[in-house]
């Protein structure tokens, strides 16, 4: 029986178990007197994430199973040394205790033992043969759809015979198992074995859910589940968390994934508060009259970088900033929001052509909202567009990932936003900024009289348009020096056409 013991400590057991081993639940042998008389059982907590493999991930498995045991077919000889077993990498289980029982929750590896397990099923179909697997139940209805639609997948394909008699003795896992939750997790955080790789939202997810009451932990997986845009809206938190004038951070290029999901891990899990409480700061103000009421303006929500703490509080946060990010990016779907919805796609999408500048403005709206409300979303839009476009009018030609960073260290957008104490004065702000706009790639050239043609071209003839700006039969020196100032009046122009459209609705409503 193959069943090696590698580590052993206190809280920590690795060890080398089969897969027939592992689906019974005969993980650890008689030398552990404490748990020799356990009957141990596999278990997918509530918590987890859904089975996420597609059906190109399950043939790609599949495949490896093909060629290994066809291989050892053709190699089964006295003369032929044992082949080794086939290794599909480490699974991470955290151990608790159960009266007689004793669950394994599965914390890394869901996708590998899910998908081995349907492969072993499919074979029992087609051939008859019987397996002992595990009885894991999956309460998303997301897995329940990938499990029947992989399972369907498998039971059309024609298996090799030596697929047909498979041998689960044959594969090999290194399993880790230890008592304490805490330490699974960091290395579920740090290992990720598997052939879907985790998001940095996917592995705080566990994080939070498990720090949350078992008796209403199911009510927040489920809301978790629901959040559609999650991975977007952690990384434009994640940037404005970490982009603010005092202790700037730097946040990992979007070419670094584990970076990148290292940076959220720390951010909203390694850095979350303890206690047990919601924490919701926003914007208010107190209103005395001369006499001598008082009232209250608050902005419901929460502000994107304030503390937070595990488990509830930070569930509920992302839900927030999720909703707003479906409201306004996504979906698109208020009627009364309509205005601001025509600038997004016009400008900030097609005219834009910049994923980077894009998420820039994201940020700002989200910051902005959170702080201030819609009541004046299309002015505060318009005027933080043209400082958030202001990198695409200064580069000569692309706008490249640093740019964004470097931009906002110099000027401080985002802390723009979060310190002004009402939209009056973070107006002030965004309207006193200044930026010269480089003549290059725009307008007619002064050099053979051709008009520009690139991506900076592109934008500024859209941006132009969506305002009424006239750019055509201009050099783009004379862009350079006027197009900024046409640009603030095109934007009061704007404005004044966008009130003038509320007025005349109102009045048609009352008639």
């Amino acid at each position: 029986m193959q069943k090696d013991l590698v580590t052993k400590s206190m809280d920590i057991t690795v060890i080398s178990v089969t897969a027939a081993q592992l689906f019974s639940g005969d993980v650890i042998g008689s030398d552990n007197e404490q748990l020799n008389d356990l009957k141990m059982r596999l278990n997918l907590p509530e918590y987890q994430r859904p089975y996420k493999w597609s059906p190109s991930d399950v043939e790609a498995l599949l495949e490896d199973l093909k060629i290994y045991f066809t291989s050892s077919i053709n190699n089964d000889s006295e003369s032929k040394p044992i082949k080794p077993l086939l290794y599909l990498g480490s699974v991470v289980l955290h151990q608790v205790a159960n009266g007689s029982e004793t669950i394994l929750n599965i914390i890394d590896g869901q996708q590998r033992i899910t998908t081995l397990q349907l492969i072993c099923m499919a074979i029992a179909t087609k051939s008859g043969n019987s397996y002992s697997l595990p009885n894991m139940k999956y309460g998303s209805p997301s897995s329940h759809e990938r499990i029947a639609k992989n399972y369907q997948w498998l039971i059309a394909q024609p298996l090799p015979e030596s697929l047909l008699s498979l041998d689960l003795s044959r594969i090999n896992f290194t399993v880790v198992i230890t008592q304490s939750e805490d330490e699974a997790y960091r290395f579920f955080e740090t290992q990720n074995t598997g052939g879907v790789r985790l998001s940095g939202s996917q592995v705080i997810k566990a994080h939070h859910l498990r720090a949350i009451p078992s008796e209403i932990q199911n009510n927040y997986a489920r809301k978790w589940e629901s959040f559609n845009y999650l991975d977007g809206v952690v990384n434009r938190l994640l940037k404005a968390r970490r982009w603010q004038t005092f202790g700037f951070k730097h946040v990992p290029s979007h070419r670094a994934p584990e970076g990148v999901k290292k940076a959220i891990v720390k951010e909203f899990s390694e850095n979350t508060g303890s206690r047990n409480e919601d924490l919701a700061f926003s914007r208010g103000a107190q209103i005395k009259s001369l006499s001598g009421a008082i009232s209250q303006q608050l902005v419901d929500g929460y502000l994107a970088k304030q503390p937070l703490n595990a488990g509830i509080n930070t569930v509920n946060y992302l839900a927030y900033f999720n909703e707003l990010y479906h409201t306004l990016m996504a979906e698109q779907s208020q009627p009364y929001l309509e205005p601001f919805y025509s600038f997004y796609n016009e400008v900030v999408l097609k005219a834009n052509n910049s994923g980077f500048l894009t998420e820039l403005f994201d940020i700002a709206i989200l910051l902005y909202v959170s702080e201030f409300g819609t009541e004046h979303l299309n002015e505060a839009s318009f005027w933080l567009a043209r400082c958030v476009f202001s990198i695409r009018l200064y580069n000569e030609k692309t706008v490249r990932e640093d740019s964004i960073s470097s931009f906002v260290n110099k000027y401080p957008l985002l802390d723009w936003i979060t310190t002004a104490y009402d939209h009056k004065q973070l107006l002030a702000m965004l309207q006193s900024f200044e930026r010269d706009i480089m003549p290059d790639n725009i307008g007619i050239s002064d050099r053979d009289g051709k008009t520009a043609n690139g991506v900076k071209q592109k934008f500024l003839k859209g941006y132009a348009k969506f305002f009424n700006i006239l750019i055509a039969e201009r050099t783009g020196k004379q862009l350079a020096q006027s197009f900024d100032a046409e640009l603030k009046q095109g934007i009061n122009n704007k404005l004044v056409e966008l009130k003038e459209h509320n007025i005349q609705a109102l009045q048609e409503c009352v008639a």
